[in-house]
């Protein structure tokens, strides 16, 4: 798996899991995500991604020594503008779905979608589409 391949699926472990928490107090640590050390490296720059691109809102980064993913993030929250991005329709597989079935899929088993590419452009299709709107 790729670099970018890991990090695509870590984006869709910590948009599902944002997306199953909702909206109350939660803490989110890379364990949570149930990946391999391999992963480590990608949990903070990919939540700091999610954040600056605007879909998902963090109140709280609490980084320890120790490892790159050590320390666990509070409250990450989709954002309004995520929530509108992951409502639209996309057409990776053949079928059309909306983005958040998309994300669920990818996380569930990335080996099903051909190319992560897919993923991480849908995510940006949708970002794309939705200042068009």
């Amino acid at each position: 798996m790729t670099n970018a391949e890991k990090s695509q699926l870590v984006m869709a472990r910590i948009l599902e899991k944002a997306m199953e928490m909702g909206i109350q107090e939660w803490m989110l640590s890379f364990g949570e995500l149930e990946l391999g050390e391999d992963f480590e490296d990608f949990f903070f720059p990919c939540l700091e991604w999610l954040e600056s691109e605007g879909f998902i809102r963090v109140q709280g980064y609490n980084r320890y020594l120790g490892g790159a993913a050590k320390g666990n993030v509070q409250n990450v929250h989709i954002t309004s503008f995520g929530q509108s991005v992951l409502r639209r329709e996309v057409n990776i597989t053949g079928e059309s779905e909306m983005l958040s079935e998309t994300v669920k899929s990818v996380s569930r088993e990335p080996a099903s979608y051909s190319q992560f590419g897919d993923f991480l452009g849908s995510l940006l299709g949708g970002f794309t589409k939705s200042i068009g709107s």
